[in-house]
């Protein structure tokens, strides 16, 4: 008998199961499709360079020219180091994977421009790396930055698995930062618990500090992707407003097509 009352449960839940893996290997096809395009669209050495001396000289003239300081208060504590650099290689990814779940079964009316939003975020940063590469600050140990990520994990930027994936001047706006604040203006917006909205925050804070830290962004880099994150959430769901609400109903064409049909016998 129980079994019976639960049959009835599973085969209204299929379905929804069935788009949850759909939607869930869309986000990973987009993140592939991201890391793809960063590899191919590798941008240019010497005005990479040049937009770095750019980004820095603009930076001392705004007085936001922090990541030495902050990487010395980072460097002093080689748990925080790691840490850091942990927030920075492996929660880039599963932490929007996992806002993404989270938004399309509790919010499942509102998941569209969530995936809206995404894929805005992605589109026009992946855009700016193609018009703006930017050699990040690890470039520069002769003006005292680190590279947390090789210096304590080995990592070897060359080897043939990473170079395909990689593009060293992809730096300005950053998408780790942008999609932390992504996450975070999410929670935000989705949900009235104000621990999830504390959790989206420190997340945030800790990635923006993971990326200067790890001497992989600069200041305004992270400005950048913060600015990328607010305007996509301020824009697209407008425009999706807009077009669902410019679109005719389904019952307003049927009616449409009833009519059409007494005027033509």
């Amino acid at each position: 008998m129980r079994i019976t009352r639960l049959l009835p449960a599973w085969d209204e839940t299929q379905p929804r199961v069935r788009a949850a893996m759909f939607e869930l290997g869309l986000m990973v096809s987009l993140f592939s499709l991201y890391f793809v395009t960063r590899g191919i669209a590798a941008g240019r050495a010497y005005d990479a360079f040049q937009n770095a001396f750019l980004v820095m000289r603009l930076e001392s003239a705004l007085g936001l020219a922090i990541e030495q300081q902050l990487q010395r208060i980072v460097l002093a504590t080689p748990v925080l180091v790691t840490f850091l650099n942990g927030i920075y290689a492996f929660t880039h990814l599963w932490t929007v994977l996992l806002f993404g779940t989270w938004a399309f079964f509790r919010v499942p009316d509102r998941y569209r421009e969530v995936r809206a939003t995404f894929l805005a975020i992605l589109g026009a940063g992946l855009l700016s790396y193609t018009l703006f590469p930017l050699a990040p600050p690890r470039f520069f140990p002769w003006r005292g930055f680190v590279d947390t990520l090789a210096l304590m994990r080995g990592v070897n930027y060359d080897h043939p698995g990473i170079a395909t994936l990689y593009n060293p001047f992809a730096a300005m706006p950053s998408l780790h930062v942008a999609f932390a604040v992504f996450v975070c203006l999410g929670l935000f917006r989705l949900s009235g618990n104000r621990l999830l909205h504390g959790v989206g925050m420190l997340y945030a804070a800790l990635m923006t500090l993971a990326v200067i830290g790890t001497g992989n962004h600069y200041v305004l880099d992270c400005l950048a992707g913060t600015a990328l994150a607010a305007a996509a959430w301020a824009i697209v769901p407008r425009l999706l407003g807009r077009s669902a609400r410019e679109a005719i109903p389904l019952p307003a064409v049927a009616v449409a097509r009833s009519r059409f049909g007494q005027y033509r016998s």
